[in-house]
């Protein structure tokens, strides 16, 4: 029986062995060092049932939750890095505020708001910031749904890109405006229905880390360049938004001016090597 693991599974598969040596290295300093391994045992021991019970019995649906369940385990990788990112460095934001301040001439993560309070306004940029969800999950459905010869690739691509991202925050601890500015500094005027689910989802998911670089911008980007150059009917759809969501992330305080070309500086880096690291694991894996 043929047992076979899909690109993007063994990306998972490697992303838990890097982050679990890191996390050896330095388990005297971890509070709950069984909850982390613990997560990564389940993660693993999931995938292979998935993908036995996927070759016996070739559901659709089995094959897609194997598609898209690393996508919804980054809900907790991300958070993840919070308690681990201060294992090297102690919190960094400062030198950041500094560096936006040498660079820019003032703060504009707090400048941006002020300077442009309007509740519509607020309304769009938290509108723009949402956005990024609908263009992380949609695109991959797009593909799934609609060019199945570019699915594993495009899955590949966006997971391995947050990957990257996510090493990078677990040794370096930027909080983001947000988080390191006191009260009322780090208020955002109020917006309406998007407002609102925004907040949800940072209430829910958001933790004190992984500001610099930002990944909102640099896995957003990296869904841009992707989808020039497969499909570039999506993009005229895309651009306004990513747009939209670039200027968002300094309007809502969730990054430095700096973390937004961080951001857009680090795809120069990750997107030609996911690409190349994508061709090395299909040519040794074969077509799925």
């Amino acid at each position: 029986m043929r047992f076979k693991l899909l690109p993007v599974e063994i990306l998972t598969f490697a992303y838990i062995l890097i982050t679990s040596v890191y996390l050896v290295v330095f388990a005297d300093k971890l509070e709950t060092p069984f909850v982390h391994f613990g997560v990564r045992i389940i993660v693993v021991v999931s995938i292979f049932i998935l993908t036995w019970l996927n070759n016996i019995s070739r559901n659709i649906f089995i094959k897609i939750i194997r598609y898209y369940l690393p996508y919804l385990l980054l809900s907790y990788w991300y958070p993840e890095t919070f308690y681990y990112n201060s294992f090297i460095y102690e919190n960094l934001d400062h030198h950041f505020v500094k560096a936006d301040h040498l660079l820019f001439g003032c703060q504009p993560s707090l400048k941006f708001s002020e300077r442009m309070p309007w509740t519509w306004f607020s309304e769009l940029m938290y509108f723009g910031y949402f956005s990024y969800y609908l263009i992380i999950f949609g695109t991959a459905l797009w593909y799934y749904l609609f060019h199945k010869e570019l699915a594993n690739k495009s899955v590949f691509v966006f997971v391995c890109s947050f990957f990257l991202f996510y090493m990078f925050f677990a040794i370096l601890p930027v909080m983001g405006p947000q988080f390191y500015f006191p009260s009322p500094l780090h208020e955002v005027p109020d917006g309406y229905l998007f407002c609102k689910l925004t907040r949800l989802l940072q209430m829910i998911g958001e933790k004190p880390s992984g500001a610099f670089p930002s990944s909102h911008v640099g896995i957003t980007f990296t869904v841009v360049i992707f989808i020039a150059q497969h499909n570039r009917v999506l993009l005229k759809y895309i651009l306004p938004l990513f747009v939209m969501l670039v200027l968002s992330t300094v309007y809502i305080k969730a990054h430095y001016l700096i973390d937004v070309l961080g951001g857009l500086t680090a795809v120069a880096f990750t997107y030609p090597f996911v690409n190349r690291l994508y061709r090395i694991v299909e040519n040794h894996h074969g077509n799925y």
